[in-house]
């Protein structure tokens, strides 16, 4: 039987990359990871944690990862709509899962602003329980929901990535009708810049396949989904025919390849609003050199339109140096279809004292556009793998 994600118990060097990050990203450590991951979490025990071979210090610290980049996307929507979470009187985390985002929203807003909701009823009971939050289960039909609060902030992390047209649609509709005038809603898609090769987009703007990573929820309302901006443009102007909302997309907007659409409420115009991507990156090898320092090499990517990267290396939390770009990564970029620019490869030597084991190395990717990314790397008494960024590949000693 599958064991509870417990934070305190996962291999000590992930654990306190995992606490620098959230430290880096501005929230307590302590608070985040005080509460194991439930064993139920279908998103992390079937998703996630299996890319990693099980291994749950490297899926622990991908999952903290993965919630800051979350986190950044909706901070700067609120930042630009409400000058900051104090201006937010009621926020709602719509498929919400087992709270992953709950524990960034916690440091940031009383748990009774919060709002979460998942088709998963147990999810939201544990939220409830652990958290302190508000919470209603949701239902596999829109129009069965049985929730009129409105809010000024909805998010939808994940679930019009897949969903089939008309409950698309439907979902749509039905939460934008949540939203309080000068509310926000936004929500992320699969666009037809990552539909697989082999697949192609039919006339409709939309291809919704019958699969995907749960184990348990019905694949003909729950699939994956892929969708034109046309598409989903036509879907919003359905909300409200005779008064056209104002709404944004930024691609590659959330995760790793996920565009993000935000839909203002009746009064709320979004002209506007910018939402940078995130860097990413990550190391993949260290070699020993003759003159016995180390050289290590990576690669990272910068996902915001006309932003640019510094490549900063700390070792022990200290500043060092910077990493030096070695040109374009070809090999890369696959995983990043159509992308702003292109992912660079990247090296720094170190001498074998800063190099020691027992201190960290921490990369830092610093966009212009004001966000950061962090890649962390330690050379092992015997090769362990480590991982950061999109890179799930071993760092190798070569």
């Amino acid at each position: 039987m599958t064991e509870p994600l417990d934070f305190g118990r996962i291999d000590p060097i992930y654990r306190g990359w995992a606490e620098d990050y959230l430290r880096m990203s501005g929230f307590d450590p302590a608070a985040f990871l005080a509460a194991p991951q439930p064993a139920e979490d279908e998103m992390f025990f079937k998703a996630l944690l299996p890319n990693f071979k099980g291994d749950r210090g490297i899926g622990a610290f991908k999952f903290v990862e993965a919630t800051v980049r979350h986190y950044q996307a909706l901070d700067q929507i609120v930042q630009q709509a409400f000058g900051g979470f104090d201006g937010v009187s009621s926020l709602l985390d719509f498929a919400s899962g087992y709270g992953r985002l709950t524990r960034a929203l916690l440091q940031r807003l009383p748990a009774e602003r919060i709002w979460v909701s998942d088709i998963y009823a147990e999810a939201i009971d544990w939220q409830v329980r652990t958290f302190g939050v508000n919470g209603f289960a949701s239902v596999p039909d829109p129009a069965a929901l049985a929730h009129d609060r409105k809010h000024d902030v909805i998010f939808v992390g994940s679930l019009f990535s897949h969903l089939p047209a008309d409950l698309f649609r439907a979902w749509l509709r039905r939460l934008h009708g949540l939203l309080t005038p000068e509310g926000v809603l936004a929500f992320s898609v699969h666009d037809e810049s990552i539909l697989p090769s082999d697949q192609s987009m039919d006339g409709s703007g939309i291809r919704f396949f019958p699969w995907s990573e749960s184990g348990s929820l019905d694949p003909a309302i729950y699939g994956m989904t892929y969708v034109t901006e046309a598409f989903v443009a036509d879907a919003i102007a359905r909300i409200a025919p005779d008064r056209p909302l104002s709404w944004r997309v930024f691609h590659k907007g959330l995760y790793e390849n996920q565009a993000l659409y935000v839909v203002g409420g009746a009064d709320r115009d979004l002209s506007g609003l910018t939402v940078a991507s995130p860097p990413m990156g990550g190391f993949e090898r260290a070699t020993l050199l003759t003159d016995g320092s180390v050289e290590f090499s990576g690669w990272a990517i910068e996902r915001t339109p006309g932003a640019s990267l510094d490549m900063l290396v700390h070792v022990d939390g200290e500043p060092v140096l910077s990493a030096t770009p070695t040109g374009d990564r070809p090999d890369i970029q696959a995983t990043f279809p159509a992308s702003p620019a292109p992912p660079l490869g990247w090296s720094f030597r170190l001498s074998r004292a800063q190099a020691a084991e027992d201190k960290p190395i921490r990369l830092t990717m610093r966009s212009t556009s004001g966000l950061e990314t962090h890649a962390y790397a330690r050379m092992p008494s015997d090769p362990a793998l480590t991982y950061s960024g999109w890179s799930r590949r071993a760092l190798r000693r070569g």
